[in-house]
């Protein structure tokens, strides 16, 4: 197998984080589920968390709206009881300073009124306390509107921040879901973002470690799967990466390596064709075809189909079956 140190290059205008481009994830079966448990209950938890926001937000908005509405009546009664003092200062008796008097049903700051309530004393009455019910009046309702909106805004903040880390926990319970199906089909590995290598309709068997090529000085044990597909069927790289090796040789016949970024190689065998321009050093996204199905090599004259092997950071081939299997499920139900 060749290997390759070349660094895969991230894609134009973007920067990937090498501790997540590399999750090659091993797991015990057990671990897996009790990962995929606590999952569940993280997104059940940060769910309730954004119900919960959601409807104190909504709860708060209309009290604010109610408290917008009380806030206009009280300027509807500050406009009234102003007019009255306005009529009473024309035809009354000077009981004080009207100019002052004016100053103070001018304003509508509740801090303003609180400043001249000693000039108030020298107003009748009845003038005296309209003016302070509707100052206590407004003093409550300005408080509650200022606390309202804070409490709005601070409950706006929640909810964005709630709502991102749903999220978050509903991406990493994807991901755990995914590896505890992978797991659980025998996998040893799990790599994320895994596309599958070839076209529909194909089929597949678990053939890991069938005998090949018996009887002769290439005997050996099946290191891969094999992927039964027409001739001509598009092949696709996995993950993203760099086509290290094409070639053409007895076993594989045309046959390419691909090293994902994951630091996982890829070895696909039997091909009819490569796709024009692949070669050697050519980068590929997952998805991207590199070739088509065939029957070169020693698949000569049989049934065509793709001969994929993986290998986990360059070293011995490990069964892509289970893998294979919970992607390929996927993909039919998607």
């Amino acid at each position: 197998m060749p290997i390759s140190d070349v660094t895969i290059p991230p894609p134009p205008g973007e920067v990937v984080d090498p501790n997540v481009a590399s999750r090659v994830i091993r797991r015990e079966l057990t671990v897996a589920r009790a990962e995929a448990v606590q999952s569940e209950q993280e997104v059940a938890d940060a769910s309730r968390t954004v119900d919960e926001l959601s409807d104190r937000l909504a709860g708060l908005q209309r009290d604010l709206a109610r408290l917008g509405v009380a806030q206009e009546l009280s300027i509807q009664r500050l406009e009234i009881a102003e007019a009255t003092f306005r009529e009473r200062v024309a035809n009354a008796v000077v009981r004080g300073n009207a100019a002052e008097l004016d100053t103070i049903v001018a304003a509508r700051d509740s801090t303003e009124f609180g400043a001249r309530r000693v000039l108030l004393q020298s107003i009748a009455e009845a003038d005296s306390d309209a003016v302070i019910e509707y100052l206590a009046a407004k003093e409550v309702v300005d408080e509650g509107v200022l606390a309202a909106i804070d409490d709005v805004g601070q409950t706006r903040r929640e909810l964005r921040a709630a709502r991102k880390h749903l999220e978050e926990v509903l991406s990493l319970n994807a991901e755990r879901r995914f590896q505890l199906a992978v797991f659980a089909a025998g996998s040893e590995i799990v790599i994320q973002g895994f596309v599958f290598p070839v076209g529909q309709p194909y089929s597949f068997i678990d053939s890991w470690g069938f005998p090949r090529m018996t009887g002769t000085e290439y005997s050996h044990g099946h290191q891969g799967v094999d992927i039964m597909a027409d001739f001509g069927t598009p092949l696709y790289a996995v993950e993203r990466g760099i086509v290290i090796r094409v070639g053409n040789d007895i076993l594989g016949g045309q046959k390419l390596w691909v090293k994902g970024q994951s630091g996982t190689y890829y070895y696909y065998a039997h091909l009819q064709a490569f796709v024009e321009g692949v070669g050697e050093g050519t980068p590929v996204e997952a998805g991207d075809v590199v070739g088509f199905v065939g029957d070169t090599g020693n698949a000569k004259g049989g049934a065509p189909h793709l001969h994929f092997q993986v290998h986990p950071g360059g070293g011995d081939a490990v069964n892509p079956y289970g893998l294979l299997r919970v992607v390929a499920d996927l993909s039919a139900t998607s």
